[in-house]
């Protein structure tokens, strides 16, 4: 072969190559990457996902951050019993909800190693980095200086703790008591007891109507402690109670209080039937059904009027909501004051618990995109969703966002910020009606009696608070449908409370108050 030939050869050979590397290189720019899969525990977030083909919200969520959110679906009811199971089966969902700060739970998530801190440096999540070193969430860095679990903020800094009662609201049939004869709204407990006794006693509507339901049971001690026990009332962890300052000895709300009057108020009200039989089993959707149906006088709730004010609509289209039902306002105390029910300024965390370094990221980019477009998954999209006068946003008629993006219930992924669920107006005149009863009830929140109390954050826990839990709606239940005598019960109640070192974690935290200060 001729060297001239060799070379043409040569040339030819290697304009092929470059052919195939470029068709290589441009096939490898145009591929699209598959799209990280990302599971979810969270409350109802199929739900959330049964848009998928037309939620454009969902649609332009995954395709920015290209993943693929896949639901594990948890309600109210089943929530801890289903993340305990999935736990046990080691079968966690990448992103998992539960309320678990502070309990055996978490230092055993923790310990270990299926939970996963967030990284130290979050500067590349400005939004993420901004909410997490917020004064409120600053105080639950764990002991070795890492965030485990991202807590979701309920009220913002601007608003009063006070305001967490509009999460328990209790609703009535004033519109029964009317017929019965009762026009003034009750302000006390026996006012209430009254009421609702007179109510079923003529049974208005000939339905058999009971007491006051629950949609959870968990919630019922929020109307029993404002009775005698301040301060007492849990979000349902039993690891968030608080601490007040009784004969110069820090001890827990709980145990500051008459809680024996509370134990003995819920035994009376569920015997004479004020409170419904069917409480201490009580499910979400069976008892909101049942209130609607006209067969209970109340329901304790935990929920936005309008939600509410929706379903009974519907179901009485010519029988308005606001024409037959109330919220009850916050009832006088047995020390004459009124109490709201307060809580944390946080329910709840997500947790991490993927092992995979680019799923962590995804997740964080999934967190840092839900907190930098808020306004859209509060409001949905300007000029198309609502319009903007003066500041105010205002929906436009007939627009409701949940339905159009479900993603939008996954806005609390992150954080709840209920400043937005309760206290703004939509521009819906039908919606605002509810949203007005939600405002007018939060005034009332904001006059009632906050008594000084102190907090225990995460790092200043003590080893026997960390296995220390006080479950104030499980001891009143025990004891309202209990056959013993109430101040025995009581009795027992102290005694078991003292066996799992009750006074041993006074001390602890008595001495860790000394040393701060």
């Amino acid at each position: 072969m001729s060297k001239i030939r060799v070379i043409c050869i040569l040339l030819i050979f290697n304009l092929l190559l470059s052919g195939c590397k470029k068709e290589i290189k441009e096939e490898n720019f145009f591929a699209k990457k598959q799209p990280i899969e990302i599971s979810i525990g969270y409350w109802n977030i199929e739900n959330a996902l049964s848009g998928r083909g037309n939620d454009k919200m969902l649609q332009e969520l995954e395709e920015k951050l290209n993943i693929k959110l896949i639901p594990y679906d948890i309600t109210h009811d089943d929530a801890r019993q289903k993340v305990n199971l999935w736990a046990s089966a080691s079968q966690l969902p990448d992103i998992v909800a539960i309320d678990a700060i502070g309990t055996p739970l978490y230092y055993h998530w923790i310990d270990n190693k299926i939970v996963k801190p967030l990284p130290k440096d979050l500067s590349r999540w400005p939004n993420l980095n901004s909410y997490m070193n917020s004064g409120e969430l600053y105080n639950l860095k764990h002991s070795d200086g890492n965030y485990y679990g991202i807590p979701r903020k309920t009220y913002d800094n601007t608003h009063s703790i006070k305001l967490s009662g509009m999460d328990r609201k209790i609703y009535y049939r004033y519109d029964l008591a009317k017929k019965v004869g009762i026009t003034k709204e009750p302000e006390t407990y026996d006012e209430y007891r009254t009421m609702i006794k007179t109510i079923m006693e003529y049974d208005p509507e000939n339905k058999n109507i009971e007491g006051m339901t629950v949609t959870v049971p968990f919630i019922l001690d929020c109307f029993f402690l404002s009775y005698s026990v301040p301060l007492a009332m849990s979000d349902g962890s039993g690891s968030d109670f608080k601490w007040i300052k009784k004969n110069n000895k820090y001890i827990p709300a709980y145990f500051g209080g008459n809680l024996e009057a509370a134990l003995k108020l819920a035994r009376d009200m569920y015997k004479e039937g004020t409170i419904a039989s069917d409480v201490p089993l009580a499910k979400e959707q069976q008892s909101i059904d049942k209130f609607i149906n006209g067969s209970s006088v109340a329901l304790l709730g935990n929920m936005m009027t309008w939600e509410f004010a929706r379903r009974w609509n519907k179901k009485y289209p010519e029988m308005k909501f606001e024409d037959h039902v109330k919220i009850l306002p916050p009832l006088q105390s047995m020390d004459g004051n009124y109490y709201g029910s307060v809580y944390k300024k946080y329910w709840s965390e997500s947790y991490i618990t993927t092992n995979d370094p680019i799923k962590q990221e995804a997740i964080l980019n999934l967190f840092e995109y839900l907190l930098k477009n808020e306004e859209m998954f509060r409001h949905g999209y300007k000029d198309e969703d609502y319009i903007s006068e003066n500041g105010v946003k205002i929906a436009k008629p007939n627009i409701d966002i949940n339905k159009k993006y479900p993603i939008t219930l996954l806005a609390n992924l992150v954080q709840w910020n209920n400043i937005h669920r309760y206290l703004t107006l939509t521009g819906d005149p039908i919606k605002d009606t509810y949203y007005k009863m939600d405002v007018e009830y939060s005034y009332k929140l904001l006059n009632t009696t906050l008594p000084k109390y102190y907090e225990v954050n995460v790092s200043m826990r003590t080893p026997t608070m960390n296995n220390f839990l006080i479950k104030p709606a499980e001891d009143l239940i025990r004891v309202m449908i209990g056959k013993e005598d109430v101040s025995k019960m009581y009795e027992d109640l102290m005694s078991e409370y003292k066996n799992k070192g009750l006074f041993k974690m006074i001390d602890e935290v008595n001495e860790l108050f000394i040393n701060m200060n």
